[in-house]
């Protein structure tokens, strides 16, 4: 593989002695992070799995609290639990795999496979759906929630019927809607069913049996509750048994449950190139469009997103959560590190455990505790350029700014800037937010947010003809951007 991730895929495991439904721990970092762990499930409520691969090995497997409390059962590393939209990433690979065995193209249009397309919807082409980029709704409008019985018929009538949210192609919104209309396409042309093409083509010849929607009553005991604040929730199988399914306002875009196993395995492969080829991974993980009013942040994959960690270095991300499980999935191809996290109870949810966890890989410690809910800044130098910032106010901010910045080594990592920028502007304080982004603009003069930033502030405090010029200049940067049109409608 061509992505400088490939010494992740060495399977060392068998040097640690550990199968695959033994707890793994090996190393220094593995250690904090399992004591960090340990402290938040006595103190936290923390409840589920973690898996953290770095530099070609598995260092952390494990799991924290209970999968069913009321039934003493510990969750553990063969525990499934609900991995929310990550099963997107799933749906993107069957494409994927589809083109491989020569039954598709992403390039296809929804008119070549499926019946009754309308004609506002006929040339959405298949990339388009998996980059959220067709159209589609997030969701349908009073749509029953995930487990309200809709067939597949039913379902692709009314995404049919339902106005698209803007032209195929534009502009990119995340969508539920989309990605099931693709797990749609899926079934047409496999013949079988999404779950079980997902399970007889990408997983088990890898060798994973246990990714999936439903399970057999054998299964019930490996099955993670749902713990809401705290209270039983029971488990996403419950509702398939209380209203059938799963339906598809979840089908194809969310619902899947895993083992942090499973999950290993299935990294792994996708890593050695088991899966899908280096072309097919290739194309899933490029930089295909601009998530919508990112400002260029984040980008759309195949079923995943793309952007920037905060030391400055490529990150791939998919998460997902039902309000109850939360799940979170990082890689970072250039620090040869993939994480994924899985949480059952809501008063400790999974983005908020790998924030610490990532402090823990890359800096060895947790300088910011991701623990408090109102922290303000994600980085420990955002918190101190505000503190100086505070301390000694805007005029002195103009004159020495740049030296601050210098002293505080944020070198090319303009994100710290934007941190402490939109917390100044929160809290109103126009002077400061003003001299940050004025000296912010001059030193990252292409970063388009910062300059609709500045204009928002200036137009704050009455200075119209000053945000006139900083939106203007934003649509030179980027022409088209909705946020400086629209502000330029209201001066």
């Amino acid at each position: 593989m061509k992505h400088g991730f490939s010494t992740l895929v060495l399977l060392l495991s068998l040097l640690f002695n550990a199968t695959a439904g033994e707890p793994v721990l090996v190393g220094d970092t593995a250690v904090r992070i399992d004591q960090w762990l340990q402290q938040l499930e006595k103190e936290k409520h923390f409840s589920g799995g973690v898996l953290v691969m770095s530099k070609g090995a598995t260092i952390l497997r494990k799991g924290y609290g209970w999968a069913n409390q009321a039934q003493r059962i510990p969750f553990d590393e063969r525990t499934l639990a609900c991995m929310g939209s990550i099963t997107k990433t799933f749906t993107a690979m069957a494409v994927l795999k589809l083109e491989e065995q020569g039954k598709l193209k992403v390039t296809d249009t929804l008119g070549k496979f499926l019946s009754k397309v309308p004609s506002d919807k006929s040339g959405i082409t298949l990339h388009q759906l998996m980059t959220h980029s067709g159209g589609f709704a997030e969701i349908f409008e009073n749509d029953g929630g995930d487990y309200a019985k809709l067939t597949k018929e039913e379902f692709l009538q009314r995404a049919f019927r339902e106005p698209l949210m803007y032209q195929p192609g534009s502009r990119s919104l995340y969508s539920n809607v989309g990605m099931s209309v693709a797990a749609a396409v899926i079934e047409e042309v496999s013949h079988q069913s999404f779950e079980s093409f997902v399970r007889d083509e990408l997983l088990q010849p890898i060798g994973i049996g246990d990714i999936a929607y439903d399970y057999p009553d054998s299964e019930t005991r490996r099955i993670a509750h749902g713990y809401d604040q705290g209270t039983d929730w029971g488990t996403l199988m419950d509702r398939y048994r209380e209203f059938g399914g799963p339906y598809w306002n979840l089908y194809g875009n969310g619902g899947f449950y895993a083992s942090i196993s499973a999950m290993e395995t299935f990294l792994r492969a996708i890593l050695d190139e088991k899966i899908l080829t280096p072309a097919a991974i290739a194309k899933q993980q490029t930089k295909h469009i601009e998530e919508w009013d990112t400002e260029g942040r984040s980008f759309f994959g195949y079923g995943c997103a793309l952007g920037q960690s905060r030391r400055g270095t490529p990150v791939i991300q998919n998460g997902g959560s039902n309000g109850i499980y939360f799940a979170d999935m990082l890689i970072y191809p250039k620090d040869d590190v993939a994480l994924y996290v899985v949480t059952n109870d809501n008063r400790m949810i999974a983005n908020r455990v790998m924030a610490g966890i990532t402090q823990l890989v890359f800096l060895g410690k947790i300088e910011q505790d991701p623990l408090v809910v109102q922290a303000r800044f994600e980085s420990p130098l955002a918190e101190a350029m505000y503190d100086a910032i505070g301390k000694r106010g805007a005029a002195e901010f103009r004159k020495n700014g740049n030296g601050l910045i210098d002293s505080l080594g944020v070198g090319d990592n303009d994100m710290i800037l934007l941190e402490v920028g939109q917390q100044l502007s929160r809290e109103n304080r126009r002077e400061e937010t003003i001299a940050l982004y004025e000296l912010y603009t001059l030193r990252y003069p292409s970063i388009v947010v910062a300059w609709n930033d500045l204009g928002d502030a200036y137009r704050a405090v009455g200075r119209k003809t000053d945000a006139r010029r900083c939106y203007e200049h934003a649509l030179k940067l980027r022409p088209g951007n909705p946020r400086a049109t629209e502000a330029l409608k209201l001066l």
